[in-house]
């Protein structure tokens, strides 16, 4: 989370005849903007209803760093529990994007007015139960549009809650789709509202999720729910109370504004959970199956072509392959070129254009091999093949691009200029006498002159070299600063994010080893806080510091990946190597 962002705590006990002695933790890294809030209900998980009771707080941080949320204790029915520590991962920008949105299932007043309205049925009169007003009006659900599929064949999850009540709602615990790939159709933090019809009731329906699956193993995989905190709200009518007819306009505002019937209003909490959903995904069958085969599952094209037709020996040249159709599209691995004699490969590089609100995931995947010719000649690429699992068909497929032509020249050598030298040219002289001593003395004068003038040129030199020779000595003690981030940005520029992490790391951890000459045994984050400050640096670089690293090890184990959190992680990082890299140089004054 962000420094200014805002998180919301709630230590719940569920199930429990006999509470007592509860005792929340401080809070003393955070700001207290709300709570302590009590609240009693119940939570409702596939029809089966259970009590509980909980404590809520929303904090702020006062800082950025990795904060702890200490454990609360209870003694519950004799016995005394405690919950499980929170740690939280604070940094110094403004906006996180990690918040939970809230939303608020009303119908949008912005709606078309042909949007067919939704009744609320917030009144609670003699004689009707609240927990089955909830239950029949307020319920979330997932749906699949297919709950048996084969591997590599792309589902839709669809995950809504439907409401008829008013109520303030929060995702607490989002599905964890293990067992797929995930690709969202649209941004979970959007809050999509539309009007679904059920047992002839008109419904206010939120889309809380929608993502297309892709099955990575056979067997029933279970799509986890969904979980909800809600606050509800109820107008509970007085005994003989009964509904004021509309009276024109007057009387409709009248209606929008104030309750129908006398009688008091209430909010009930509940935590509500989807009912889990399992797809059967079958392994793809063995008849036919190709010896190549290589997991493509839907339908596609394929066109090879090259840059140039004509290259020279030696000079690198470009073949692209284009997979263009729907089905797993990013899962598609480059097909194999069978290259002929004298022509050799050494790079493949792969790009994706790939729609994801479209069902299945329809586009393009480019793959860009770079190969060179070592002779002359005429070259033909053989047509490239690839095989895919039709699943409407259910049959494998085959198919193949045209064969590429080349021809490759010989490297034309480039012609050397051939110096020309000047004959002389024969001077005719007529001497005589007096011009013979003339020319004589003038050359003896000139060659005085010229000895002095060099004597001052020669010593003007050898000082110069001295200076110079003094300036290379210095140049070659001072250390050489290199860009110790080169092997990331390089990861980073070439989409290999898992590497990324762990080379932004290693040069982190070098630069504080190389700056503090701790040994590896000593080479920790306590003694780095500790020698850094020693040094002079402030709590909030070190923090900064412990923020990059923490960030990395993190992201070690998470298969999500952001190239704008790379970019800032690499912005950070270089910002500190730059400093430790200067005071390398530019001792510290005492």
């Amino acid at each position: 989370m962000g420094k200014t962002d805002y998180v919301q705590i709630q230590f719940v006990i569920e199930n429990a005849k006999e509470i007592g002695n509860v005792q929340p933790p401080d809070f003393p890294d955070f700001n207290i903007v709300q709570g302590p809030s009590q609240s009693t209900g119940m939570t409702i998980t596939n029809g089966v209803m259970s009590q509980y009771e909980g404590i809520t707080y929303v904090l702020q941080p006062k800082k950025a760093g990795t904060l702890l949320i200490k454990p609360a204790s209870a003694m519950v029915d004799g016995q005394l529990m405690r919950t499980s520590p929170v740690r939280i991962t604070v940094h110094n920008q403004v906006a996180s994007g990690n918040k939970s949105p809230a939303f608020n299932p009303l119908p949008d007043p912005s709606w078309p007015r042909a949007q067919p309205p939704v009744d609320m049925d917030e009144v609670v009169r003699p004689g009707e139960n609240v927990e089955d007003k909830i239950r029949k009006n307020f319920f979330t659900k997932v749906e699949v549009s297919k709950t048996e599929c084969y591997v590599g064949e792309p589902i839709v999850a669809t995950y809504k809650l439907y409401a008829r009540l008013r109520s303030d709602s929060r995702v607490t615990r989002h599905p964890s789709l293990n067992g797929f790939s995930v690709y969202d159709m649209i941004d979970p933090s959007d809050d999509r509202v539309s009007v679904e019809k059920i047992n002839g009731k008109n419904f206010s329906v939120h889309t809380i999720r929608k993502a297309q699956l892709i099955p990575l193993q056979a067997g029933d995989i279970t799509l986890d729910p969904v979980e909800l905190d809600n606050n509800i709200y109820f107008f509970k009518a007085d005994s003989g109370s009964q509904k004021r007819p509309a009276q024109g306009l007057g009387g409709l505002l009248d209606r929008l504004f104030e309750p129908e019937e006398s009688g008091t209003p209430f909010t009930q909490h509940i935590v509500l959970d989807s009912k889990p959903v399992t797809v059967h995904v079958k392994p793809l069958p063995e008849t036919g199956k190709p010896a190549d085969f290589n997991g493509a599952v839907g339908k596609y094209t394929l066109l090879a072509s090259i840059d140039s037709r004509q290259v020279d020996t030696g000079d690198a040249a470009l073949l692209s392959v284009e997979v263009k159709g729907s089905g797993n599209l990013p899962m598609i691995n480059a097909p194999v070129i069978n290259w002929p004699t004298d022509m050799e490969s050494y790079d493949v590089s792969s790009k994706e254009n790939i729609d994801k609100t479209i069902a299945p995931l329809t586009g393009s995947k480019s793959f860009t091999y770079s190969f060179i010719c070592s002779k002359t000649g005429t070259y033909t690429v053989p047509p490239v093949t690839m095989n895919f699992f039709d699943p409407e068909s259910r049959t494998y497929k085959t198919i193949e691009s045209e064969p590429v032509h080349i021809q490759v020249n010989q490297v034309k050598k480039k012609k050397h200029a051939t110096p020309v030298i000047a004959a002389p040219i024969p001077v005719r002289t007529d001497w005589t006498k007096y011009a013979l001593w003339s020319a004589a003395f003038l050359l003896l004068a000139c060659a005085a002159i010229f000895i002095a003038r060099q004597s001052k040129k020669d010593a003007i030199l050898k000082a110069e070299k001295a200076k110079a020779i003094a300036e290379l000595e210095k140049i070659k003690t001072a250390p050489v600063i290199t860009d110790p981030l080169k092997e990331s940005r390089e990861l980073l520029d070439s989409g290999d994010y898992g590497r990324f992490y762990s080379s932004v790391n290693r040069a982190v951890w070098k630069g504080v080893s190389d700056k503090l000459q701790l040994p590896a045994s000593e080479l920790n984050k306590l003694n780095i806080a500790s020698g850094l400050r020693v040094k002079g640096w402030s709590d909030e670089e070190i923090i900064q510091l412990k923020n990059i690293l923490n960030e990395c090890e993190l992201k070690l184990y998470t298969p999500e990946y952001s190239t704008t959190d790379m970019e800032r992680l690499l912005s950070s990082a270089g910002a500190i190597l730059n400093r430790l890299n200067a005071e390398r140089l530019t001792p510290l004054k005492a």
